[in-house]
């Protein structure tokens, strides 16, 4: 979409211009004092109807919003950052036109990509995950709605390797986490009494846990 865009704004160059396909055209808005570019919009399929807004600060994009399917809902949300250039990407994951995942455009220092949910549609994130390619690495989830991270996962491949709780859900950081092996196999149970970042095993476990990364 971010050709799109620049393909849109070069366009707006040409306003006033006879279009080769009229049905395509875009309509650009502009400022009624400035005549500073705030909007272009566009039929991007050629049925006739728009389909594609972007809003702008002259030639600069703020934000976009598309609607693909031709169902006359918005389904596709695009936010670019002070330079213009193309940050996170909003859907929605029931084509219903309610914004409610978001995947960044560029990737974490750890090389992954996150996408950010919202379960209740609310536009409050309360679920991140984080991919290396098409694999899902790991996920972050506030389970109890009150915007401190409570629960976390931790995937090798297809395998769950690791699963992490705040049990006082009020820290923002695990205290409590389960291993399981390289098969998904249950290991043990790990437990931070003091809160200093040191896993122990909990009581009544036989032997501390094995590092998720060892295998029987």
């Amino acid at each position: 979409m971010r050709l799109t865009v620049v393909m849109l704004i070069g366009a707006a160059g040409l306003a006033g211009c006879t279009p080769s396909n009229p049905a395509r055209s875009v309509v650009p808005s502009y400022d009624d004092y400035t005549r500073r570019l705030l909007q272009l919009s566009a039929d991007q399929n050629g049925d006739g109807r728009i389909d594609q807004w972007t809003y702008l600060d002259g030639n600069r994009p703020l934000r976009g919003e598309a609607d693909t399917d031709a169902d006359g809902r918005i389904d596709r949300w695009e936010y670019f950052d002070a330079d213009g250039r193309l940050s996170m990407v909003g859907s929605s994951s029931r084509g219903d036109g309610v914004e409610d995942t978001w995947s960044s455009t560029t990737a974490t220092a750890a090389g992954e990509t996150q996408i950010a949910r919202s379960s209740r549609r609310d536009r409050v994130h309360d679920r991140l995950e984080y991919y290396k390619g098409p694999a899902l690495v790991r996920t972050e989830d506030d389970t109890n709605e009150d915007g401190l991270i409570d629960k976390w996962d931790r995937y090798d491949g297809t395998v769950l390797r690791e699963v992490a709780f705040d049990m006082t859900f009020s820290k923002g950081r695990p205290d409590r986490r389960t291993a399981y092996d390289a098969r998904g196999q249950f290991i043990g149970v790990e437990v931070d009494p003091d809160g200093d970042g040191t896993f122990v095993a909990a009581p009544g476990q036989p032997e501390k846990p094995r590092s998720p990364g060892v295998t029987k």
